[in-house]
């Protein structure tokens, strides 16, 4: 039986950091966010993500220096949300670069 592992899982989430994959171009095309994996030097079209402003900021964050709870606390400062709503989101995005391994750590 094979259990996904998502961030949530992790005891020691709160001091995790996360560095964006190198192989990973942002844009900004008409106002819209997009994220462009690079697959041998060719833009992966297929897994282009689109990013709200909350996604954005988060991928603004990952430097390798912010940590998991640091960021959670910037998105519910920012956006005007409590932190169970800014964690959720985070959690969500950061499986979903995960599971498409746009970033590392």
């Amino acid at each position: 039986m094979h259990v996904k592992q998502t961030i949530k899982a992790s005891n020691d989430m709160w001091k995790k950091v996360f560095k964006k994959n190198e192989q990973v171009i942002f844009r900004e095309i008409a106002g819209e966010a997009l994220l462009v994996p690079i697959r041998d030097k060719l833009a992966d079209m297929q897994s282009i993500f689109a990013l709200n402003p909350v996604a954005e900021y988060i991928w603004q964050q990952l430097d390798g220096e912010h940590t998991f709870e640091e960021i959670r606390d910037g998105i519910a400062s920012r956006f005007n949300v409590g932190k169970e709503e800014a964690e959720s989101d985070l959690t969500e995005f950061i499986d979903r670069l995960r599971e498409a391994n746009l970033i590392q750590g």
